[in-house]
């Protein structure tokens, strides 16, 4: 497949988009990663650094000068972040902003591909990051049964670019087209989960393609915290599983995920809130009992997505 040239990828003035939070030594391998690949030769490199302590602010300085900062105040979250970047790079005029995550190493091209085909086809257009060792691949899926479903077989990067109707949000190129008919990522209910898939699904159901592209390959380090988890999963007790509800990090934090089911499934997504309470508070008397026992014995799961 032919790609648009990188003189058409510096023209287009693009933004990456890195929001971070206390992981220093992640941000700083990830920066210089993308200074190796000559990354910040052609791309606006913007840091959003949700209030940060352990000394990532002066690092950026000092190692990073040419790298653009903004300063949250912990309360951004990743969506909060990314919203908040992508609308400093639009103010500076961006034709495109991909959204990275700092412990997401692409490989060389990689993000010049995501860019040169988003700008080509106007699409959103998402890479593949595996995770070492292969525990899980960061790609995207589908809806099944008003639930994101993500991909398990993901091609390999011989394949040409796939539809699908949502993303992970870890290597993504977003061109201006896009954003002016779908506006930027919801980031007062949805702060942690939820936002990267409701936004590319929100962008697939207005006719917008959203792509996989498998050629375009990154390395990641896999997320393993209850965001992924099931609730089958023997490491959760009923206090995690309860609590979780008023948790931001985990996937049924109870506001996102009433935004995210009631806005991509209406009055069914609703009725699916009423049932997870539910199943909750009936699991939680389960894992209560004296036969919680049963639950160690539970293989762990895939995840939800």
């Amino acid at each position: 497949m032919e790609f648009a040239s990188d003189h058409a990828v510096t023209a287009a003035n693009v933004w990456i988009i890195l929001p971070v939070h206390n992981r220093r030594e992640t941000t700083a391998r990830c920066l210089a990663h993308l200074r190796t690949l000559g990354v910040l030769s052609w791309a606006q490199v913007l840091v959003v650094d949700d209030g940060s302590t352990d000394g990532t602010r002066s690092m950026l300085q000092n190692d990073f000068p040419g790298v653009h900062i903004l300063a949250g105040d912990g309360q951004l979250w990743w969506c909060g972040a990314i919203r908040l970047g992508m609308q400093t790079a639009i103010q500076q005029g961006a034709g495109c902003v991909v959204w990275l995550n700092d412990d997401t190493l692409p490989q060389s091209g990689t993000l010049e591909m995501l860019v040169s085909l988003a700008l080509e086809r106007c699409a959103i257009c998402g890479g593949v990051a595996r995770t070492t060792p292969e525990s899980f691949v960061y790609a995207g899926g589908v809806m099944h049964k008003r639930w994101p479903q993500r991909l398990t077989n993901v091609p390999g990067p011989e394949a040409a670019p796939m539809p699908l109707e949502w993303l992970h949000g870890n290597t993504v190129a977003i061109p201006a087209a896009v954003w002016r008919r779908v506006g930027l990522p919801e980031a007062h209910w949805m702060k942690q989960t939820f936002s990267d898939i409701e936004y590319t699904l929100r962008a697939h159901r207005m006719g917008i393609p959203v792509l996989l592209v498998p050629a375009a390959q990154s390395v990641a380090q896999f997320n393993d915290s209850a965001t992924y988890w099931s609730w089958a999963d023997p490491r959760l007790s009923w206090w995690d599983i309860l609590s979780g509800f008023g948790r931001l990090k985990v996937w049924w934090y109870l506001p996102g995920l009433v935004y995210f089911k009631v806005t991509t499934s209406g009055m069914m997504g609703a009725l699916d809130c009423v049932w997870i309470c539910v199943k909750a508070l009936l699991l939680g008397i389960y894992k209560c009992n004296a036969i919680r026992w049963l639950t160690q014995n539970i293989k762990r799961p895939k995840g939800l997505f």
